[in-house]
């Protein structure tokens, strides 16, 4: 072979070995993270808590990170938005799953997206750990064997405000709730509570979704009111029920108001005074005890100019955590590991001492019942009044759900 010959040789050898090195490097690249697919709803009603949840992920992968990560690795979010859609969440996360490689799917959802999303992970071979959803079917009878739920179930949050309610001596209640699904059936679910703990119920008020003008519902309420208010209403439309309830003194008619979803971190600024001495049971809220729920709230005021941690993050903040422990503890992404690994995982989290339960996926872990006061700046703020043990107010697994 002439000098020509052989400097054509080596060329294609040299080529042939840099591209071989560059598909090792690019190998070890995509080796080098585990991803989490992370779905934030964009338009709608929900849409405004994406910054929040975003911060959420951002801040626990960062700590997280900075701790060593996991095996070695970094976790690393890979964020994907959809307008809230069942059709949509399931082509997100198959995105992020089958395209950008990742492992786990949190974030942002409703009950009527998770079920859609629950049945697609077996064959996506990923996990989903839940932190919006609250319907009971999704550690019920829509149980699956690839989702955990890190956030309260309806009836979890119904065993915190049972056991709460037992020494407060409020026997009849008055109950106004949204005109759908979901204020139905936190409607029934109350009733029954009160009923097992020997009270009763008086007026059970149902107002549209986008209710601008309360006043019909406040006057019929304010005709003799029972002793205990339950209010679930949402959004913006509570806002204009506090407001409005307040030109009318409707509130202090009552010796008790209690809320479900109803005076959120999200709407407590705009509601103001008119909230004051509301009852309000959340999974988490500044003031938790722990070590790690005091850095946490730190943390975030420092990164995020002095704000207030709001409970929808701090679960989300919580999720992050338990997938970390679950990495290490199987020292692999293998889907059949990591699922070993995370039932029955005891963990110490933003929320306290949790444990993610076998035999549903559920985690186990405490609420706080908060009433709503003037903090030392005059502001409305919630002040714990108790802290519900998790093992105290889960309900016993769902015979319904067959994993």
């Amino acid at each position: 072979m002439g000098s020509f010959g052989q400097s054509v040789l080596r060329f294609i050898q040299l080529a042939t070995l840099g591209a071989t090195l560059g598909l090792v490097a690019g190998a070890a690249s995509a080796q080098e993270s585990v991803k989490v697919g992370v779905l934030l709803i964009d338009s709608g009603p929900l849409a405004g808590l994406k910054e929040s949840q975003t911060n959420a992920v951002n801040l626990a992968i960062e700590h997280v990170n900075a701790a060593g990560g996991v095996m070695g690795k970094k976790l690393e979010a890979d964020f994907i938005t959809y307008p809230g859609t069942p059709d949509t969440a399931v082509d997100g996360a198959t995105r992020a799953i089958q395209k950008n490689g990742a492992v786990f799917i949190t974030g942002m959802d409703t009950s009527a997206v998770s079920p859609a999303l629950a049945a697609k992970l077996p064959a996506l071979k990923a996990l989903m750990l839940e932190v919006f959803a609250q319907a009971d079917g999704l550690t019920g009878k829509g149980c699956s064997t690839n989702l955990f739920r890190v956030n309260v179930s309806d009836s979890i949050i119904m065993g915190a405000v049972k056991d709460f309610l037992k020494t407060q001596g409020v026997k009849k209640w008055d109950i106004l709730a949204v005109d759908y699904a979901a204020g139905r059936d936190a409607a029934d679910k109350f009733k029954t509570l009160v009923a097992g703990l020997g009270g009763s119920v008086g007026k059970v008020l149902f107002a549209p979704s986008g209710t601008a003008d309360f006043g019909a519902k406040i006057s019929e309420l304010g005709n003799d009111p029972a002793e205990g208010l339950f209010v679930t209403i949402f959004g913006s439309d509570a806002i204009n029920l506090a407001k409005q309830q307040q030109q009318f003194g409707l509130f202090k008619k009552y010796k008790m108001v209690l809320g479900n979803s109803f005076v959120i971190p999200q709407v407590l600024p705009a509601m103001g005074e008119s909230v004051l001495g509301v009852y309000q049971p959340l999974g988490f809220v500044p003031g938790f005890p722990g070590a790690k729920a005091e850095a946490f709230v730190k943390a975030w005021k420092e990164k995020y100019n002095g704000q207030l941690p709001p409970y929808t993050a701090a679960d989300q903040y919580a999720a992050i955590e338990l997938m970390a422990a679950s990495l290490n503890k199987a020292k692999s992404t293998d889907v059949n590991a990591l699922r070993s690994a995370l039932e029955g995982l005891k963990a110490t989290t933003v929320l306290g001492d949790v444990e993610i339960r076998a035999g549903d996926h559920q985690t186990i872990r405490p609420m706080a019942i908060n009433q709503i006061v003037a903090g030392s700046d005059g502001k409305p703020t919630y002040e714990i009044k108790k802290i519900e043990a998790g093992s105290d107010i889960i309900p016993a697994v769902d015979p319904a759900c067959k994993m």
